[in-house]
């Protein structure tokens, strides 16, 4: 059999994160401004310029995004909602509170009185992420890291460093608006990796601050160290190199050709401050472990050496210092101004400078138990662990702890003399998410990176108290009486006020108390995080109605849990039914300015929908709409409207048929035929953007037309130069640009001033010269040289059109002809901007590249052309601009208009559209039999609870929606759509109109709808953490398994407490204590509404819904929840646990008119067990639980007590137990797995197979395709294997030993699984064919489906062509990836499994592309495709 792997949603957990100046080029250039302003009240301020201030990096998995911090300054919203603008919007209850105080209210005279109580206009700085680009890499990510090469000093931008799994770095920068790979560095095959021991190898990737050297750490304490080149002369000194790579060869460093002590690395870290590149070692030579304290304690070391490459490899050793404690966790660098390195342990911080001097501080009274080194106990009060913490420095005297639970602690270093004298550790100031890294992200910010959920980008506060005199006494305003005069107060005013700008006797106040520094969030990276648990069902209302099917992801772990509550697609939320438009096949809901329309207060004018036109076959209805149920219909017109828009300012509508263009007034009546009817062919489609119209008729001709806002009149203009008619179009459209970043270049100057890429070398020599004074930084010269390289941007001349539309931006109108040639001309000029073929080819990225000429394609060679083009906004707070193709053939292309900076071209003769076109999105639509009934047709919409984006109908209708953080997504709807629109004449913001199958209704989206991820879901945060998840099909409620951290409690043999060490500022050892919490449904969803306490020491280790017998009910069985748990009496004890079985039952509510019934738990049955209960199931009505290295299966006697049937000895310690009908699959942490049947007559199991391969499978599920059977195991190094029974095969032993068929990495382990199965058609007994969720530890789903095997071949032969002939980033070979080593086969069995992640890459291909691997395997693009979305799986 064969299988299908694809990610259903990428992973987001956050592992690593890096900071960089200038990695993109919008770091350096303004970016465009966008056209919109800010009104409060009377006064009225210009937008604020958006800045980016530099370059966020993260990397969780094999998922790597770059990100933009957005920088802008805006209103203070909630200081405007209190104290209102200019005192306009107190009332007059606070202005009278005023007068009390004895403040007079100014008069209408010329003079002012005195100070008034009016307050200004407040700004506060605000940053966000803004996405621009995302990839998914073909290796596991272990480390970021920035540098500075040559080329930084002609471009000015950083680059990025990347380390993989298996000793591999590469080396990317930014190139032509996305990441391009400069270099791939690879170790795998050095004796270090091949010999030695990978089990505790952990890479660790760094580079020197002024970019001089990278190392990455290999295993038998070596060092993989690649110099970096920073000056030219370094270059032309390389022979036998290549001359055009920033970088020296590498070699490998053996840290015991150093000194023989350098022993079991624990961290290193390069150091700031000194003139070669100086790395700081800290290593332990012995072991220890808490019982050896006696003898060895204090064990690890710390060496500061120099690498001097110069002089042949000589590392010099600056300082050495031993008996540093045996629990030290990590260093971190301390700045220039401070010196030396920090030393962070579980119990305490050691400051240790560059003379070996060794200052600490405990952070709880465990340090004295771990060491013998002297420190200072005052910060023990505290008493917090710094195990999973991370630190860094926010100025050179102060450093931010952040724990793992994600407390925020400040550590103050106070200075005797110019070393450090003290630590001091100051309490919790705030909270951040758990962190997995913590980067400082520009000035004054920082970003926590987490692997449990959301990350923050969060702004440092810092206040510092007022100190006046030696004593440190800070100042306090004293009240004075009212009698008082100050007389020097009336004549230069109050001191203390704060128009004095801080003047105190005329010197400024000076803050030179102790700072304070805390956290407050600018930005929240969503994230689903560790995915601990998933479980399918079905939501439920109030009156138990069950709705739509759902997947439960529990995520978290550290200190609360989120439930993320999956569904496929957006549900449609029928607010009420439109029957008035039952048979409407498209609708127009249209703005216009009417006496007779309803007002709204949340809803502006240009917003409010007053007037609806609805096509049906060849007529059209114009209803005029209100707050009225019922809306009225003022008219109706002949023909099938093709567009209708407003017109002249919303005054008027432009209404287009097949065969005329009309200009309607505010009622649907006619004013001026712009294009009357004629015996041309019949308009297909029309485009409409006040005050422009354009046309295209059937045989490709267009037409457009311009209105003259002042004689409320529309005429034709010539698109043809010299009078040269309009070549013909396969698609045209006119649209507007809010977002300012439709810009023109001026014609090209000299290409001495204009950076491109065929740059003079004197230029780039001088460049060299000039950017080596700040390696590691943009100077503001730097900046200044690269802006005026920039080629200028056109700015246009101020007109009467502009001037009228200014709230539209600018106009721009774009073609599409038979050659698939894009044209965008600017409007009104019509003057030619962008000329390229791109769109045509579907390239990955194209912008203004044919300046030559046209394209010498004919017209009749273009195999799929475009049906539709739509220029549109997406996004939700920012939007971003697009352009949407839709292919004949239901190909799909999003592109996204990105800025351009720079020129790729020195010989532009024109101006030229400063936009890149980067594909983030394709797809291909279902289109059933070849041509479809219903054809699609993309509609833009904008603000359906704050969201702008696009909608197609048709056969499968499809949201088009994305956010600023977020790449593009795209949701199915389940049924067809005939017509959509957005609408706001029943006064919501969010509402639109739909038509389904079920009919037309007023919808509206549901406000807790998350859409940022690749499947919509709703986000729940709880109190607790969650490890278990169940769902009861009986009462569609949801059963959850709560960890509750305790202090542990060690009991002996005869159950007596034992009293370990007492101390006061000691923390206790801590346990896990489980819960049991049933969940409510309906409108109030997650809420504990019952719960069962377990005992002490007891925890949930597996909680699953089973079916037993039952006498009691009608069919003889009932649904339950198992519950298994295990004790916890820590290692002098044996273990234990129990057997739960838990029923939900209804419960009638007392009191009041009407009692509400509710639900609560009831235990049914507990059965002790002399071990763990690790793992449960059910088979056949009968329970299947673990007990230790058994296996048992029970009955259900009379709803009291379990009862053994039979048992079977397994292994050491069963993961997963999973039944397909009475076939069992036993999973065992060491001993890989077992293939049991049930026999009931009598009870017994028997051992049909297992596997011999010394494996650690997590989980292990059923794969069934059409009567053919196949196992699929997980283990815990995220390695995926297909093995098959055959006991007709010679190496099965006669079917006692199981086959391997093929083995995939699939990057994270996998943390639960579920199994769904196809719903059978009515002339199939049995679902034939079933798929397999993961859940994964980085947070990501995943789905395996299986295959056809002439499917399999095909798709097999294109993912062979992808490796070859893509290009793939960071230049990771994807095969390579997905291969298991395994030394007991003499090849890999890679072949079995397809790699979904790279067969996405082939629809991104470009068509030319495609078509070129297609031709080598024998098969079209439409197949490929179509094979792709028919393995998308049941759910």
């Amino acid at each position: 059999m064969h299988a299908f792997h694809q990610t259903l949603l990428p992973s987001s957990a956050i592992h690593h994160s890096l900071y960089l100046p200038n990695f993109t080029p919008s770091t350096i250039y303004p970016l465009p401004k966008p056209i919109s302003s800010i009104d409060v009240g009377n006064a009225v301020a210009s937008a604020s310029d958006i800045k980016v201030v530099g370059n966020l990096i993260v990397a969780g998995g094999e998922n790597l995004r770059v990100f933009e911090i957005r920088e802008s300054v805006e209103v203070n919203n909630a200081d405007v909602s209190i104290n209102g603008i200019n005192g306009i919007e107190q009332d007059g209850k606070e202005e009278d509170e005023d007068m009390e105080e004895g403040e007079e209210r100014l008069g209408d005279g010329f003079f002012e009185d005195g100070h008034s109580k009016r307050d200004p206009i407040k700004f506060e700085t605000r940053r966000k992420l803004h996405l621009v680009a995302n990839h998914e890499l073909n290796g596991t990510i272990m480390g970021l890291s920035g540098l500075r090469t040559i080329e930084s000093s002609v471009d000015g931008l950083d680059r990025l460093l990347v380390s993989f799994e298996h000793a591999k770095m590469a080396l990317l920068e930014w190139s032509r608006g996305s990441i391009s790979t400069v270099s791939l560095h690879t170790y795998e095959r050095c004796s270090q990796m091949t010999s030695g021991d990978l089990q505790t190898y952990v890479p660790m990737l760094r580079t020197d601050p002024l970019s001089r050297l990278a190392v990455l750490s290999l295993p038998e304490d070596s060092l993989a160290v690649l110099p970096v080149l920073q000056e030219q002369s370094e270059l032309d000194l390389i022979e036998g190199y290549a001359r055009d790579v920033p970088y020296s060869p590498s070699f490998v460093l053996s840290l015991s050709d150093v000194s023989p002590n350098l022993k079991n690395l624990q961290d290193l870290l390069f150091l700031s401050g000194f003139h070669s590149p100086t790395i700081a070692l800290l290593y332990s030579p012995l072991h220890t472990y808490s019982g050896r304290y006696q003898s060895t304690k204090d064990n690890y070391c710390l060496e500061i050496r120099t690498i001097d490459l110069s002089s042949g490899g000589a590392y010099p050793l600056l300082t050495s210092v031993t008996g540093l404690p045996s629990d030290s966790l990590y260093l971190v660098p301390c700045p220039s101004e401070l010196g030396g390195v920090v030393l962070v342990t579980s119990t305490g911080v050691v400051h240790i400078d560059q003379s070996g001097r060794v200052v600490g501080t405990s952070v709880n009274a465990w340090w004295s138990y771990a060491t013998n080194l002297k420190s200072d106990h005052q910060s023990e009060g505290n008493k917090i662990n710094l195990e999973g913490s991370r630190c860094l420095f926010v100025n050179p005297r102060d450093m931010l702890l952040v724990l793992q639970n994600g407390d925020v602690h400040q550590v103050r270093f106070e200075m005797d003399g110019r070393n450090v004298g003290q630590i001091k550790i100051d309490q919790s100031s705030s909270s951040v998410p758990p962190p997995s890294s913590v980067v400082i992200a520009g000035d004054k910010a920082l970003f926590v990176g987490s692997a449990e959920g959301d990350s923050l980008l969060g702004r440092i506060n810092e206040v510092r108290e007022l100190l006046v005199n030696g004593d440190g006494d800070e100042v306090k305003e004293e009240k004075k009486d009212e009698m008082d005069v100050d007389w020097d107060e009336d004549l230069y005013g109050v001191m203390n006020d704060s128009t004095n700008d801080g003047l105190m006797n005329g010197h400024a106040k000076e803050y030179t108390g102790p700072v304070k520094i805390s956290v407050s969030p600018y930005d929240v990276l969503e994230g689903t995080g560790k995915i601990m648990d998933i479980e399918f069902g079905i939501a439920a209302t109030d009156q138990g109605t069950r709705t739509y099917p759902q997947l439960v992801a529990l995520s978290g772990g550290s200190r609360n849990s989120t439930l993320n509550v999956f569904r496929r697609g957006i549900p449609i939320t029928k607010r009420r039914r439109f029957n008035e438009l039952s048979s409407a096949e498209a609708v127009w809901f249209l703005p216009i300015d009417r006496p007779s329309g309803q007002k709204f207060k949340d809803i502006p004018e240009t917003e409010r929908t007053t007037i609806l036109f609805s096509t049906e076959r060849n007529a059209t209805r114009v209803f005029a709409l209100t707050n009225k149920a019922t809306p009225e219909q003022i008219g109706r017109i002949d023909g099938k409207t093709i567009s209708a828009a407003p017109f002249f300012q919303r005054s008027c509508v432009m209404h287009v048929t097949p065969n005329e263009v009309s200009l309607l007034d505010n009622n649907g009546k006619l004013l001026q035929s712009v294009s009357p009817k004629s015996d041309l062919p019949p308009i297909s489609s029309a485009s409409i953007s006040d005050p422009y119209v354009a046309i295209r008729r059937m045989d490709g001709s267009v037409s457009f037309f311009v209105g003259d806002t002042v004689a409320r009149t529309v005429s034709e203009v010539s698109l043809g130069a010299d009078s040269s008619k309009a070549p013909l179009c396969q698609s045209i459209e006119v649209f507007a640009d809010v977002t300012g970043i439709y810009r023109t270049f001026e014609p090209s100057r000299p290409v001495d001033s204009i950076q491109v890429n065929g740059q003079s070398s004197t230029n780039r020599s001088d460049a060299i010269k000039q950017g080596q004074q700040s390696k590691m930084q943009l100077t503001q010269q730097q900046i200044k040289r690269l802006q005026e390289q920039e080629p200028a941007i056109s700015v246009e001349e101020p007109s009467r059109e502009n001037a009228m539309n200014a709230s539209k931006g600018t106009q721009w109108l774009s073609l599409l002809t038979n050659r698939g040639e894009l044209q965008i001309r600017s409007l009104p000029d019509l003057k030619l901007v962008l000329q390229t073929d791109g769109l045509g080819s579907s390239a990955h990225t194209f912008t203004d590249d044919l300046v030559d000429g046209l394209l010498d394609t004919d017209e009749n060679e273009v195999e799929d052309p475009v049906k539709q083009m739509v220029f549109c906004p997406i996004g939700k707070s920012t939007v971003r601009p697009h352009l949407l193709a839709l292919h004949e053939s239901g190909r799909l292309n999003a592109y996204e208009a990105q800025p351009r900076f720079t020129v790729d071209s020195s010989t532009q003769t024109r101006r030229s559209l400063a936009v890149r076109f980067k594909k983030v999105h394709t797809q291909l639509l279902p289109i059933s039999g070849g041509s479809t009934k219903l054809p699609y047709t993309i509609i833009p919409f904008a603000q359906i609870e704050g969201i702008t984006g696009a909608f197609i109908t048709g056969e499968k209708p499809h949201w088009i929606i994305g956010s600023e953080a977020h790449p593009l997504r795209t949701y199915a709807l389940k049924q067809a759509a005939m017509a959509f629109g957005k609408t706001t004449h029943l006064g919501g913001k969010g509402e639109y109109f739909i038509r389904i199958e079920d009919g037309s209704f007023i919808c509206y989206l549901p406000p807790t709808l998350n859409t940022d991820f690749a499947i919509p879901c709703d986000r729940y945060d709880m109190d607790r953490v969650y490890t278990s998840i169940a769902f009861d099909p009986t009462s569609a409620h949801y059963v959850g398994s709560a960890s509750i951290e305790v202090p542990f409690q060690a009991y002996d043999e005869e159950g007596e407490i034992q009293i370990g060490p007492e101390g006061e500022n000691l923390i206790p050892p801590t346990n896990q204590r489980s819960t049991l919490e049933l969940f409510s449904q309906g409108a109030d969803p997650w809420r504990v509404i019952d719960g069962y306490d377990f005992d002490q020491n007891e925890e949930v280790l597996c909680l699953e819904s089973v079916t037993l017998e039952s006498q009691g009910t009608e069919g003889g069985f009932r649904d339950f929840i198992a519950v298994g748990t295990g004790f916890n009496f820590g290692e002098d004890r044996a273990t234990r646990g129990n057997t739960y079985i838990f029923e939900i039952v209804q419960t009638v509510g007392t009191g009041g008119k009407a009692p509400i019934p509710g639900w609560k738990l009831q235990l049914r049955a507990k059965d002790p067990a002399r071990n763990p209960v690790s793992a449960i199931s059910h088979i056949n009505g009968y329970l299947l639980n673990s007990n230790g290295p058994k296996l048992y299966v029970k009955g259900f006697d009379d709803d009291q007590q379990l009862m053994g049937l039979a048992f079977l000895d397994v292994q050491i310690y069963v993961t997963s137990i999973k039944v397909f009908k009475n076939l069992i699959l036993i999973s065992d942490i060491n001993k890989s797995f077992w293939f049991v049947s049930l026999q009931e007559d009598p009870y017994k199991l028997t051992t049909i197979s297992k596997d011999l391969q010394p494996v650690s499978p997590l989980v292990t599920d059923f794969l069934v395709h059409e009567g053919q059977m196949t196992f699929i195991s997980n283990d815990r190094e995220g390695n995926m294997r297909m093995l098959d029974f055959d006991p007709t095969d010679p190496d099965s032993l006669n079917g006692e030993r199981v086959l391997l068929r093929t083995e995939y990495h699939t990057g994270a382990p996998v943390t639960s699984s579920k199994v769904i199965a196809r719903r059978k058609t009515a002339e199939e007994e049995w679902a034939p064919q079933t798929q397999i969720i993961y859940a994964t530890a980085d947070g990501a789903l995943t789905s395996l489906v299986s295959v056809k095997p002439a499917r399999f071949k095909r798709l097999q032969l294109v993912s062979d062509q992808l490796v070859r002939n893509a290009q793939h980033v960071a230049g990771l070979n994807p095969k390579a990836f997905r291969t298991v080593q395994n030394d007991l086969l003499p090849k890999p069995l890679s072949k079995g499994i397809l790699d979904g992640t790279l067969l996405a890459h082939f629809a991104v291909q470009p068509v030319d592309r495609q078509k070129e691997m297609m031709r080598q395997i024998g098969t079209d693009a439409v197949t490929v495709a179509s094979d792709l979305a028919a393995l998308g799986g049941f759910w």
